[in-house]
């Protein structure tokens, strides 16, 4: 395997878009000097409370697409700053943008990166008080997941489609009985309101059941939330504002809000995973069942993939090419032997594109038994 490009000044930057607006925000980004970006395809959440025809009709998922790129520390303001312009991002509806610092990231040297090696000054340590939410569940509970969000303050959570799978995935039986297809529940929330989101996101997703799922979150350095979601029959672009003030109207008063407010004093009892850190693989896809049970066989507790493509990729061939982010998550003292074990996975396989970065995540959740 060749040597690896490695940087400790680089950030996540994420976007949530309304496929309309995917083309001219890459391009812009791409030209601030982005590179790399995947592109998930994604909807946003439905708040549905009609009468029965509606819960049996319910309105579309108003559609997005989730932009990702590593991207270096110095050119993150330029770059968010031009998503916002081209993209209109302040405008209600119109989108998101945030950013996540690294703790490292590793390049290979044919993987599309704007990066070099080495550490700089510059590190983004934004000042936003954000917390990125990830609920990953089974299917027919995310919307259970992004209803519990939006009840309690949550701007337009956002969907994807993808696979999980953990320590009972091994087992022959559970792996013939029970699909790997998982969803993706995303938001980002004020640090005030996370406690209480995070903890009805998991009640609804039922992750302290055995095999449910996991939920993690992450702290965000900068953001702009305005991303769009379908209240009722009437699909629009809204901030949080203005869908309480439309379940105002639904319900014919403001008492529901004392339900919800109160619920928010009940803390989930269960003990949360802490201080663990998040190991990203970006890889093409026709490699990653590999990489896959490599992490699985690893010892690390469970494993997840997210499946886009990247868009800004070198040739034709290239940008109709699918690729896989798998992730997992593990102890401190782990995170080395097993991105060691991935990459000797990698090299066995001969793939020379693909990229490694970690994440903190100060809080973690899923079924521990007993």
């Amino acid at each position: 395997m060749s040597e690896l490009t490695t940087s400790n000044s680089v950030s996540l930057l994420t976007l949530i878009l309304p496929k309309e607006s995917v083309g001219i925000v890459s391009k812009a980004i791409s030209e601030e000097g982005a590179k790399g970006i995947v592109q998930i395809s994604a909807r946003g959440s439905v708040l549905n409370e009609g009468g029965l025809l509606q819960r049996m009709f319910p309105p579309p998922a108003p559609e997005q697409q989730l932009l990702q790129a590593l991207v270096p520390n110095s050119k993150v303001d330029q770059i968010t700053d031009r998503a916002i312009s081209v993209g209109n991002l302040d405008r209600v509806g119109s989108g998101a943008v945030f950013t996540i610092s690294c703790n490292d990231a590793h390049f290979s040297q044919n993987f599309p990166s704007n990066i070099d090696s080495g550490e700089d000054d510059n590190h983004h340590n934004g000042s936003a008080d954000l917390e990125a939410i990830c609920c990953i569940c089974e299917i027919g509970v995310e919307d259970d997941s992004a209803k519990a969000a939006l009840q309690n303050g949550a701007p337009g959570p956002t969907v994807t489609f993808g696979e999980g799978g953990g320590i009972r995935d091994k087992i022959p039986l559970l792996r013939i009985t029970k699909g790997p297809e998982k969803e993706f529940v995303w938001c980002v929330v004020d640090k005030s309101d996370s406690d209480a989101i995070f903890a009805d996101m998991a009640r609804a997703g039922r992750i302290t059941e055995p095999g449910r799922g996991f939920m993690y979150s992450i702290p965000v350095n900068s953001g702009l939330i305005n991303v769009s979601s379908t209240v009722s029959s009437s699909a629009h672009g809204a901030n949080m504002e203005q869908v309480i003030a439309a379940l105002d109207d639904l319900k014919g008063d403001k008492e529901w809000r004392q339900s919800i407010d109160s619920s928010k004093t009940k803390s989930l009892k269960t003990t949360y995973l802490k201080d663990l850190v998040g190991i990203y693989c970006i890889i093409p896809r026709d490699n990653y069942s590999e990489v896959y049970d490599a992490v699985l066989d690893s010892g690390a507790p469970g494993v997840s993939t997210n499946f886009g493509v990247m868009i800004d990729a070198g040739s034709d061939q290239q940008q109709n090419e699918e690729w896989a982010l798998v992730y997992t998550s593990v102890g401190p003292n782990s995170v080395n032997e097993l991105r060691k074990t991935v990459e000797d996975k990698i090299s066995s396989l001969g793939i020379d594109r693909f990229a490694f970065y970690t994440l903190p995540i100060p809080r973690a959740l899923t079924y521990l038994g007993g």
